[in-house]
């Protein structure tokens, strides 16, 4: 587990990774003109230690997340899913010549804990298609390295920690967001249901502690911008399995 000290030597996991760039350009490619052209690009760790289908799974996992949100992208490679977003753009071009600017999907695979029993890895992905704005957004995978089961908030605490660590998640958002314990977050501008506060399930487990992560359009405006709340693994030691 990722305790409230930095993993010690013995749980230290014996799984080791290097990072690697998976990159596909349009025809002509991008490094003269990115304003005419597009390229899909991954950095993502590619791990050694793993079990064969534990292996197999989190590739499968990292494909579909690095992806746009495309439910069609299930089950589909890396390449598969880059050379789809290629071609978009080519039809796009071939439909409208005239349009200006390029396309780009840009992702980072992190990992943020690596433990006998937790793999947690942030996706940050950033791209633009046209329109008026680009998109960004960050996810979370979290796995048993072991046998590759998910990795849940189930798996980390005891019974009876949802209501505990939902009220420590929006004493951390509300100083976050700089609002006041007895006001609206619906007054606030953030759309939750009945106007509670909720953990969503986009979360991960970094060196300090879990974050949650809400992005754009999740909870308010694109304006807004995307939510970080932290909770620190020092809160939660009661809990903890």
């Amino acid at each position: 587990y990722p305790h409230c000290h930095p993993p010690t030597e013995e749980e230290r996991s014996e799984i080791n990774f290097a990072v690697k760039k998976f990159r596909v350009e349009s025809t002509g490619g991008c490094s003269a003109d990115t304003m005419h052209c597009a390229y899909y690009e991954v950095t993502y760790p590619e791990f050694a230690g793993l079990d064969t289908a534990v292996l197999a799974k989190l590739r499968r996992l990292i494909a579909a997340t690095v992806s746009m949100g495309n439910p069609e992208a299930d089950g589909k490679t890396m390449k598969q899913t880059g050379d789809t977003f290629i071609q978009s753009y080519q039809d796009f071009k071939n439909d409208i010549p005239e349009s200006a600017g390029g396309w780009y999907y840009a992702a980072e695979v992190k990992v943020e804990t690596l433990v006998d029993t937790l793999l947690s890895l942030s996706v940050q992905e950033a791209y633009f298609t046209g329109g008026a704005h680009g998109g960004h957004g960050t996810y979370f995978i979290n796995i048993s390295p072991k046998t590759g089961a998910a990795f849940t908030l189930d798996t980390f605490f005891k019974t009876g920690y949802y209501e505990p660590l939902t009220k420590l998640g929006e004493k951390v958002f509300r100083q976050v967001k700089a609002i006041p314990d007895t006001a609206s977050l619906d007054d606030n501008g953030f759309e939750f249901p009945d106007d509670a506060f909720q953990l969503n399930t986009n979360y991960g487990f970094k060196k300090e502690g879990i974050v949650f992560y809400y992005n754009s359009y999740e909870i308010a405006p694109y304006a807004a911008g995307p939510t970080e709340v932290m909770i620190p693994y020092e809160l939660l030691v009661n809990w903890i399995r």
